[in-house]
């Protein structure tokens, strides 16, 4: 077994979900990212899964409380990451959805008041913050830029 492995297996394990928000606005597709206004990088809402949810539920109620969206439908899975996050510490595994909602400005009630949720158009978007975000989205371009409101 390698060094790598040994470490990896002694550290706590997580498992969170998360999605890319989009609308279709006339001809172009915009994705919702949510930042702590504290910071200046942009990520797409995810967040842990907690006991007895499905990843699904999970990514639902993550983009309400992130971002304020309660209207929306899971379109399929685009990935997942895994990454370990130094500062809990652990590692956590990430599944990311693409999620369809007819919303628009203004959204919901946020989480708390240091977050911002905004819409940003699929092909200019900000700094992001993980970049295993902007690679699922950049992975995945064809399929999001297809997405229509139905």
């Amino acid at each position: 077994m390698s060094h790598d492995k040994i470490i990896e297996s002694e550290k706590p394990e997580a498992v969170s979900a998360g999605g890319m928000v989009v609308s279709s606005y006339g001809q172009s597709v915009r994705i919702l990212l949510v930042r702590d206004t504290n910071y200046d990088d942009w990520v797409c809402p995810k967040g842990h899964v907690e006991p007895g949810e499905t990843l699904e539920q999970a990514a639902l109620r993550e983009i309400k409380e992130e971002a304020g969206v309660t209207e929306a439908k899971i379109l399929f899975e685009l990935g997942t990451a895994r990454r370990y996050v130094e500062k809990i510490p652990e590692w956590k595994t990430i599944h990311y959805f693409l999620i369809l909602t007819s919303a628009n400005q203004p959204l919901g009630s946020l989480e708390n008041d240091s977050m911002e949720a905004k819409w940003f158009s699929i092909e200019k978007l900000p700094k992001m913050h993980l970049p295993e975000q902007l690679n699922i989205i950049t992975d995945n371009f064809d399929k999001i830029k297809s997405v229509k409101d139905s």
